[in-house]
């Protein structure tokens, strides 16, 4: 069977560092070894929740410049707006007919969203992980690297999957969900939630650079470095990877874990006995130079729009080709051609 992945993240302001470790990091592994792989920004999700219309282009092309200069490879995969890739939300509305809605009442996004932003009840937010599910089938991806929050949703589409094959013939092969180690990297503020855009304070808009639950992907050194020394830890002073006794210090040794590739045995032992300050130091520092590599090609990218736009389109015009083939296939069985 023939590796064919899809993965996707909402332009909700520019990513950070939890996107690189949990998702894209591990894209740019399966780029190279995948059949397909296609990397969405998936803008249909985007508003689903509150967001600014008059930014969110901006924040669409945010993120596409953090997929190239993270790595992500247009001679090897394609990167695509969901928006422009129209056969996703029509395949969504033909699974939509054979999803029981009591299989969206029970996923906790739904009740999460709504305890969020208790005014954004609407049928966009029930039928997101619909969507999400023809996201993954319309090019026929099989694998789908996502953190362990996002797998009801991979079940779901399995579901759908199934009772499609199921009512109209085989048509989908079972997806698979690949986890990754850096999966759940947690908020420098609150090590209890997940990294996140969204300020644990409140008082910090989304995205923007004061927001300390965050390393940005373009985050200037200063600014690394700050957020980095304001980081809770826990209490003692020992520097050890025990993630329910110590999830504070155990979050920022599995960043620097996987950001410097030293094991967290040896991390342990060169802090033995080192204060907490020494270890953020050189955490920092450790957070400051892979970026670099990260921040020079995003500004290259950044300078030049056409370029980006060309891959852009080129990427979309093959989604679309392949995604128009499994909806005719779809519409055949259904009786709708």
């Amino acid at each position: 069977m023939k590796t064919r992945v899809f993965s996707g993240i909402r332009p909700s302001g520019k990513l950070h560092l939890g996107n690189y470790l949990g998702a894209i990091k591990n894209w740019i592994e399966l780029q190279n070894s995948a059949h397909q792989s296609i990397f969405a920004v998936v803008d249909y999700h985007g508003i689903t929740t509150p967001y600014d219309p008059k930014t969110f282009q901006q924040q669409i092309m945010d993120v596409v410049l953090d997929y190239l200069a993270a790595g992500i490879d247009p001679d090897k995969a394609l990167l695509i707006r969901q928006s422009k890739v129209p056969q996703h939300t029509e395949l969504a509305w033909l699974f939509n007919t054979i999803t029981p809605v009591s299989w969206l009442d029970r996923l906790p996004t739904y009740k999460e969203q709504l305890e969020k932003s208790p005014k954004y009840n609407h049928m966009g937010l029930l039928d997101y992980p619909v969507l999400m599910a023809a996201d993954i089938l319309a090019e026929k991806s099989n694998l789908v690297p996502v953190g362990e929050d996002q797998m009801p949703h991979i079940d779901l589409a399995n579901e759908i999957a199934k009772k499609f094959n199921s009512m109209f013939g085989q048509t989908f092969e079972p997806v698979k969900a690949k986890l990754t180690e850096g999966a759940r990297i947690m908020s420098l503020q609150d090590a209890s939630k997940k990294m996140s855009k969204t300020p644990q304070s409140g008082k910090v808009a989304a995205g923007q650079a004061g927001d300390e639950s965050c390393i940005f992907l373009v985050d200037t050194p200063d600014t690394i470095r700050a957020k980095i020394k304001r980081a809770v830890t826990d209490s003692g002073k020992e520097i050890y990877y025990n993630d329910e006794e110590k999830p504070a210090i155990s979050n920022l040794i599995t960043i620097f874990h996987l950001l410097s590739g030293k094991e967290i045995k040896n991390i342990e032992a060169e802090y033995e006995g080192k204060s907490y300050v020494d270890f953020k130091n050189d955490l920092a520092e450790v957070v400051v130079e892979f970026l670099k590599p990260f921040q020079t090609k995003r500004k290259e990218f950044e300078d030049n729009p056409k370029m980006v736009l060309e891959i852009l389109e080129k990427s979309e015009e093959e989604a679309r080709e392949l995604a128009s083939k499994t909806l005719k296939e779809v519409k055949e069985k259904m009786g709708l051609l």
